[in-house]
Formats: C-alpha cells, sequence, structure tokens
C-alpha cells in the first residue's frame, strides 16, 4: 500500500471511532493544560494586577496572546503529516481559526462602538455571554464535547458581569477567575473521560 492509501485507511478508521464514540477530539496535551496552564496565567494576571501600583493594562493581554501561541502549537504538533487522528486535527484547527475569527469580529465591533458613541462595556458583555452561549449549545449537541460547559458557564458569568461591574479593575478580576475556575473544572471533565475511552497519559 502506498502512503496514501494507509493514511486513508487510518482516517476510515478514526472517522468509525470518532461515530462510535471511541475517539475523542482532544488528548492529554489539552487536559492537563487547562488543568496547569490556563490557571496559571490566570493567577498570575490576577497577583500582577492587585499588587501593582500602576498596573499596564496591556500585560493583561497576555492571557489572550499565550492562548493563541498555545493553540497554534497544537495546530502544528496535530498536522496531517505526524499521523495525528482527523478528529483532532479537525478540533484543534477549528479552536485555532475559529479564535481568530472571534477576536476579529471583537475588535471590529469594539472600534465601530467607540466610533459610534455606543457602550463598549455593554457590548462587550453582550458577545463574551453570546460565546458562551454558543460554547453551551456545542456542549448540549455533542456528549463528546461536554467538558466545554464547564467553561461556559464562568464564561457567561463573566459577560454578565461586565455590564454590571463595567470598571477595568473589575473586568481584569472577574476575567481572570473565570479561567481560574473554568479550565481546572474543564480539564477534570476531559480527564474522566480520556479514561473512559482508555487512552493513555502520553504524548498524544
Amino acid at each position: 500500500m502506498s502512503v496514501n492509501e494507509i493514511e486513508r485507511v487510518k482516517e476510515d478508521i478514526a472517522t468509525i471511532k470518532e461515530a462510535a464514540g471511541l475517539q475523542l477530539p482532544f488528548g492529554w496535551d489539552s487536559a492537563w493544560l487547562n488543568l496547569i496552564g490556563f490557571p496559571c496565567i490566570g493567577f498570575g494576571c490576577l497577583i500582577y494586577w492587585l499588587i501593582s501600583d500602576s498596573p499596564s493594562r496591556y500585560v493583561m493581554l497576555a492571557p489572550g496572546v499565550l492562548l493563541f501561541a498555545v493553540l497554534g502549537y497544537l495546530r502544528f504538533k496535530h498536522r496531517r503529516s505526524t499521523g495525528s487522528p482527523a478528529i483532532k486535527r479537525r478540533e484543534y484547527g477549528v479552536n485555532f481559526y475559529g479564535s481568530i475569527f472571534v477576536l476579529a469580529v471583537i475588535l471590529v465591533l469594539g472600534i465601530w462602538a467607540k466610533r459610534a458613541g455606543i457602550n463598549t462595556a455593554h457590548l462587550g458583555s453582550g458577545l463574551v455571554t453570546m460565546c458562551g452561549l454558543m460554547v453551551t449549545l456545542i456542549a448540549f449537541q455533542d456528549r463528546q464535547r461536554i467538558s466545554y460547559l464547564a467553561s461556559s458557564i464562568p464564561l457567561i458569568l463573566f459577560g454578565i458581569s461586565i455590564a454590571i461591574w463595567p470598571t477595568a479593575d473589575a473586568v481584569i478580576r472577574n476575567g481572570c477567575i473565570a479561567m481560574i475556575v473554568g479550565s481546572p473544572a474543564m480539564a477534570f471533565i476531559m480527564m474522566y473521560q480520556l479514561k473512559q475511552a482508555g487512552q493513555r497519559n502520553d504524548a498524544d
């Protein structure tokens, strides 16, 4: 068999496993990242904001920058040439490019709202809350992604909090808390699913 034929067979097997619920769209690397990586980023930003006399708002962009860096790394790690299952390639690809799209939309709407004199706090609250509701819908539609529910609820509450407490201090504090609470909860559900599926705790 040629290399292309072998790849097609692997993808067919992965598709069958996905349909049967035996192949999850994430691996242990994602679970550990949510358990340790993102909460540490949230704690670091929160502590910096609390102890600094004149905290720079630009430093608070660090979680977003690191998130894109990690998503980009996972997308590269699970590229086609590595033989990674198709379901994981699609998942990490959608996460990476989807995050870029969402960020672009938020930036465009934010600039438009500022020029139009619209309350950016209310706009931001609506956008974040809507993102949380969309993630919730995905979690309920696909039981393999039920772990998304653990992050969507803090995201929705964070969105609502922006409208109630629109100050920069409150938004940053509540955003960090949402990350600290939501990520580990998501990680525990992921780990349970991975163990139930019999996937080994090694490099995926």
